[in-house]
């Protein structure tokens, strides 16, 4: 089976497992993370095109936040194995798909193929920016989260450290647990530069966003 033929597929399969969404793990949110991968890819002239567009397609149809893993990843593997890809390419891509998520900083020490550092910049990317504050707020909004919870002891003027476990879940809250740590961690140079703007834009806005909630 030939590369497009394969690509075709995988974005079909991909659309039945995300096309019910509101989570902000959506189709759309998908084909940027593609799109992202691919222009690191060419920027940085590395890495093999279709393992980075497959892992990319596919990358968010065994997240646990989402799915049963073990039944999705049971449908996953069977589905790459209908695509004739190799063993190397079926487990590489399964590789990258099931070590790539922040995971509450669990999976930060997996070292990943050059393909699997260039989805993961993508999907981190997608969390950051303009589009990064959209969807932590429709994440939140889907898991029935509210934007902030005031207390004394979570005022941002105190300086206290907002991603500790004893501040409320809020949309807030995720800029401080993982959205801010972001920016450390991509891999690529395209990556990183990626990451910089984005990164000040977020500031900018949780900054606006106190300075309008203790007006």
């Amino acid at each position: 089976m030939n590369s497009q033929n394969i690509i075709f597929n995988a974005t079909h399969y991909m659309k039945q497992c995300h096309k019910h969404d509101t989570s902000g793990h959506d189709v759309a949110h998908v084909q940027r993370v593609v799109k992202i991968a691919l222009h690191i890819a060419e920027q940085e002239q590395q890495g093999d095109r279709l393992v980075i567009q497959l892992a990319a397609l596919l990358h968010d149809t065994v997240d646990s936040k989402l799915t049963d893993v073990t039944d999705a990843t049971v449908k996953l593997q069977q589905f790459l194995k209908q695509q004739k890809l190799s063993q190397s390419q079926q487990s590489e891509i399964m590789f990258i798909i099931n070590n790539m998520s922040y995971n509450n900083g669990a999976n930060n020490h997996v070292e990943l193929p050059i393909e699997g550092q260039i989805v993961r910049d993508a999907d981190r990317l997608d969390a950051l920016g303009a589009i990064g504050i959209a969807r932590t707020f429709q994440f939140a909004g889907h898991f029935n989260e509210p934007m902030w919870v005031e207390s004394e002891a979570n005022h941002p003027l105190l300086d206290v450290e907002i991603d500790k476990q004893d501040t409320p879940p809020s949309a807030i809250k995720h800029f401080y647990e993982k959205l801010f740590k972001l920016k450390s961690l991509m891999h690529t140079k395209t990556g990183k530069k990626m990451a910089e703007e984005r990164h000040d834009y977020m500031k900018r806005f949780v900054t606006q966003f106190f300075n309008e909630w203790y007006f």
